[in-house]
């Protein structure tokens, strides 16, 4: 069993104490037996502790252990102990470094350590390529390479995690997409990558819709035209009637289908160009949106209720915003039955605005929940012919709701309706 140092060290008193007991019975000098054994004590410990002190000052070498005893003995032996745990830990934490570097190296995005006053300290291979940031930079200031205004803006406001777009190169022939992370007070990680392919072919993409809609368009309106013409006309039969009624309301529905192509096609492009981000007024734009669609057509069988919070507000686009909230809201009237309860709700919850619209309607089935934002796709149901929707809303939805950062979440169980939730995060929410 080993023996703690302090308790060695008290047996090592007690047969100091015990010798000068037997010495001054021998000399009949109790006092100056007491001190002769003091000393001596005295001078063993202080041989001892200068011993220690250069041993541990000298690197505490495991092959050159001085013999110690007692508190020293301890004290040494914790020493290399932790001198080998130290080791051990260093080991480990260069493997983890080397594998850190190696895997930002091989990372398709330029890779920036900066320190608290934005000094690079670390930067991987592709930063050369897109920043033309390259070892030589280190300890230089990021600002002082790159000197947008707005990346400088984004350092000054020192935020926990910021993204922005500008533009560099020799030309700012490049689109480079730069994200700043707050790793503690003392670390920023910055990320960079250039997107101009991206939006060249975002910008192709939209070019192509926005040219096949206006093909599309132009032939729509002549048919749609000529429809109307024929509804109106009395020497129309009536076997024909029904016919030219169902052309003319898939005309509208093709109409419909190429604004929300359109709409869609923007939203998708506004992901990687810059759009409006203000502070939208949701108590207004809601309780404008219930009382719209309340007194619709469309909503005049239903049941609609609503609990708007009048000092929530949410930072985004307030036009995308409002088609988020008028797409679903529409979506629950034309996809229920009439009689169906649908209550919308605007709320905070955990620093987070949420927007929901429950419907007790009769509920989707669970293997067509996670299809639902895909575009054109439709709930087959044949007893159901809903010609109102696009098979585009949701998808709508689903993009602006990833552009401002918000979480999109349908929960539904047939025969118990349906809930659509967008949650929008902390940084946009604002309370007042």
């Amino acid at each position: 069993m080993q023996i703690s140092g302090w308790r060695q060290e008290r047996i090592t008193i007690i047969i100091f104490l015990i010798l000068a007991v037997i010495s001054g019975f021998i000399t009949h000098h109790w006092a100056w037996s007491f001190f002769v054994w003091l000393l001596v004590y005295t001078a063993w410990k202080i041989i001892e502790f200068k011993t220690f002190y250069d041993w541990y000052m000298k690197g505490a070498s495991r092959n050159h252990v001085p013999l110690n005893y007692g508190v020293f003995e301890a004290i040494t032996c914790k020493v290399i102990n932790n001198k080998t745990q130290t080791k051990e830990a260093q080991r480990k934490n260069k493997y983890l470094l080397q594998q850190f570097v190696t895997t930002a190296q091989a990372l398709p995005f330029a890779t920036i350590l900066l320190n608290e006053r934005f000094e690079i300290q670390w930067v991987n291979h592709i930063a050369q390529e897109i920043l033309s940031i390259n070892e030589t930079d280190l300890h230089s200031k990021i600002d002082n390479i790159i000197r947008q205004p707005e990346f400088v803006q984004m350092l000054n406001e020192r935020a926990k995690d910021q993204e922005i777009k500008i533009p560099h190169g020799k030309l700012n022939d490049k689109s480079i997409q730069i994200r700043l992370i707050k790793i503690n007070k003392n670390r920023y990680l910055m990320v960079a990558r250039d997107i101009s392919a991206q939006e060249a072919l975002q910008k192709s993409r939209k070019a192509f819709v926005a040219n096949a809609s206006h093909e599309l368009r132009t032939p729509l309106t002549v048919i749609s035209g000529y429809l109307e013409m024929l509804q109106a006309s009395d020497q129309i039969g009536e076997e024909w009637t029904e016919a030219i009624d169902q052309a003319k309301d898939q005309a509208n529905r093709m109409s419909k289908i190429i604004n929300d192509m359109l709409k869609l096609s923007k939203i998708e492009h506004d992901r990687v160009i810059e759009s409006e981000d203000r502070e939208v007024s949701m108590p207004e734009l809601l309780n404008g949106l219930y009382n719209d669609i309340k007194n619709s057509t469309d909503a005049k069988s239903h049941r609609m209720s609503a609990e708007i919070d009048s000092g929530l507000m949410v930072r985004g686009d307030a036009s995308e915003i409002t088609s988020v909230c008028l797409n679903l809201m529409h979506n629950a009237i034309i996809h229920t039955p009439a009689g169906t309860t649908i209550q919308i709700k605007w709320f905070l919850h955990n620093n987070e605005a949420s927007f929901w619209v429950i419907d007790d309607g009769p509920g989707i089935d669970a293997k067509h929940i996670p299809h639902l934002t895909e575009r054109f796709y439709r709930v087959d149901n044949s007893k159901i012919k809903n010609t109102q929707s696009t098979g585009l809303g949701l998808a709508i939805v689903k993009h602006i709701c990833l552009k401002h950062s918000a979480r999109f979440e349908i929960e539904s169980e047939q025969g118990k309706g349906t809930t659509f939730k967008v949650i929008f995060p902390a940084f946009r929410t604002v309370q007042k």
